[in-house]
């Protein structure tokens, strides 16, 4: 699924959902309002309230709200945005003496058609507000790409109304301004998923757990993969440095000169390079612990660099 199917399926679930009971519809209603609607006032004083989406499920769930919360008939039209664009948008309208009245009563905007800061928000009704803003100008990215979730409004008062209805269930958003904008966002997988969560989009939370699910799952393996690795490129540096050491002792002064315990420990290194420090304790005649072979190289080793170090000298008073 791309990142804007992600998006249009959240809101399709949402707008599917009948907010029960009528307050937590009168808040949806306002929720959209607020974040994709405009009320107009014609010469006459006649209110106009219109709705634009280019969701035809938002756009039914819309026509349904205003029938339902505000006993009006809506008319819904589709149109092209632009000439050449793919997109259709839609736009549910509804016009009449009564709107004032009806928006009024329902909390949503005074009789002049004024947006109010929104109804009375009981615990439900902010959930069923904070689902109509999204469905009215809200996004989520697809989970499995980034967590990202926003809403862009238009003034500053509903954003921050928005943002302290989020902050009232738990979920700390951010505010930025964009261009003309007020954008609240959240990317944090958890209090994404504590949104889907209140807002009742309980599909699109299981899409976004799975995933989640695999990321941590996949990250694990990632670090346990890259710790292996980075493990067994040290053992083989090590080796390979071990090797170099005790054969530039047996060209210099020969193996013969070590003491037994380190002659057995670099023979059975040359024999073995690819050997574990613990395989080589296991094949001493006296077995030795990971610790005791690898304090027994690192004698070598520094016995190595001594005699390298009085080559050099020694070239030097030459």
């Amino acid at each position: 699924m791309s990142a804007i199917g992600f998006s249009v399926a959240v809101k399709d679930e949402m707008a599917r959902l009948l907010p029960r009971p009528d307050c937590c519809a009168r808040a949806e209603l306002s929720g959209l309002v607020r974040a994709a609607g405009r009320i107009a006032q014609d010469a006459g004083g006649m209110l106009t309230l219109s709705i634009r989406t280019p969701h035809g499920t938002v756009a039914r769930a819309t026509y349904r709200l205003i029938r339902n919360v505000l006993g009006l008939q809506a008319h819904i039209t589709a149109q092209k945005r632009r000439q050449l664009d793919k997109a259709t948008y839609f736009s549910v309208s509804v016009t009449g003496d009564g709107l004032g009245d009806a928006l009024a009563a329902a909390g949503i905007a005074d009789p002049t058609g004024e947006p109010r800061d929104g109804p009375d928000l009981k615990e439900c009704c902010r959930r069923a507000f904070l689902r109509g803003v999204f469905m009215g100008a809200g996004f989520i990215l697809d989970p499995k790409s980034s967590y990202h979730w926003e809403v862009s409004l238009q003034d500053r008062p509903t954003a921050r109304l928005v943002r302290g209805l989020l902050g009232a269930e738990g979920i700390e958003a951010g505010l930025v301004r964009r261009r003309h904008e007020y954008v609240i966002y959240l990317k944090d997988a958890g209090a994404i998923a504590e949104w889907l969560h209140l807002t009742g989009a309980h599909q699109a939370l299981l899409s976004l757990e799975n995933t989640r699910i695999y990321k941590e799952m996949k990250n694990r393996v990632n670090r346990i993969v890259n710790c292996e690795t980075a493990n067994l490129s040290r053992t083989i540096n090590a080796g390979v440095a071990q090797q170099e050491a005790i054969r530039y002792i047996d060209e210099a002064i020969g193996l013969g000169s070590l003491s037994p315990a380190l002659q057995q420990v670099a023979r059975l290194r040359l024999e073995h390079p690819e050997a574990t420090l613990d395989e080589l304790g296991a094949m001493l005649n006296t077995p030795l612990g990971k610790s005791g072979v690898n304090h027994r190289l690192r004698q070598l080793r520094r016995i190595a660099e001594k005699l390298r170090a009085s080559e050099q000298d020694q070239t030097k008073q030459r």
